[in-house]
């Protein structure tokens, strides 16, 4: 019996000792975002929202900000969007891709860029 015990007792000693898990964090991936030139004019309604169409799956309604056609513009500036300083605004840091976490979706390099030049342009409602 004595011996069974001792068995017993190492034995669930090394399960725990060996069943601790930890995840790790997986790095952040470092995109390179090509620069957009301070000549070309980005537009709100015809670049920047069909952007943010891919997002209403969890930014609708319900989950700020709302970034459905129609309410995506007044939902950002000001509350998330610097203008004319996107290293400043809340809503390029956590841009997918670029900060944001545990989403299933990602925006290109070239999304980002253009984000990033309509914010540093004056994130206009054009």
């Amino acid at each position: 019996m004595k011996k069974l015990l001792q068995i017993v007792l190492v034995s669930s000693l090394s399960l725990l000792c060996f069943s601790c898990y930890y995840d790790e964090i997986p790095e952040q991936l470092v995109v390179d975002i090509p620069e957009i030139p301070d000549t070309q004019v980005i537009s709100f309604g015809t670049e920047i929202q069909p952007i943010f169409s891919k997002c209403t799956g969890c930014h609708g309604a319900n989950i700020s900000p709302d970034l459905r056609s129609g309410s995506s513009y007044s939902a950002l500036v000001p509350k998330y969007v610097t203008a004319d300083n996107a290293d400043a605004s809340r809503l390029y840091n956590y841009l997918p891709g670029n900060g944001h976490h545990d989403v299933g979706i990602s925006l290109s390099a070239n999304e980002i860029a253009l984000i990033k030049a309509w914010i540093n342009q004056g994130a206009k409602d054009n």
